[in-house]
């Protein structure tokens, strides 16, 4: 076998000089399969990320930011607000960005919820405390002493 830059077909290898060709910047490449499957690829790459809204991206990023700040209720019920409202608006106005949008309407809707049942655990604990008399809050601070 002669090496003089073309791939003869024998037993041991099934390379032929039909399925590569020679490019002179990078060597030997097969055609129509690596390349055409990158070029694909980075084609549903870019249909997937270029069309996303900021309407979309708004509302999932509030949707997100509600549920961490679910314990400072003040600012998670305006986040999941907004998180809502640019969402659903992505969805009713059928702007890109569909799943960014329906991704923001669940995490706003889980930080509304997570708010609202902070809020009322801490309305009904902050009662609860106010309606003691001064004997019991001894008793109760003699109780937790008494467990150290």
């Amino acid at each position: 076998m002669e090496d003089n830059g073309n791939f003869e077909k024998g037993p041991d290898n099934g390379f032929s000089q039909q399925n590569f060709e020679k490019k002179p910047d990078d060597g030997f490449t097969q055609s129509g399969t690596y390349q055409d499957t990158q070029q694909n690829l980075a084609r549903m790459h870019s249909q997937s990320t270029e069309g996303a809204s900021g309407f979309a991206i708004a509302g999932m990023v509030c949707g997100i930011l509600s549920i961490v700040c679910c314990c400072a209720w003040y600012i998670s019920i305006i986040l999941s607000i907004l998180g809502l409202v640019f969402s659903i608006m992505v969805l009713v106005r059928k702007l890109p960005g569909r799943s960014l949008a329906i991704a923001g309407v669940i995490c706003a809707s889980i930080g509304l919820v997570l708010t609202i049942g902070m809020l009322i655990f801490a309305l009904s604990v902050n009662r609860g405390l106010s309606s003691m008399s001064p004997a019991e809050w001894r008793s109760l601070i003699e109780s937790i002493e008494s467990m150290e």
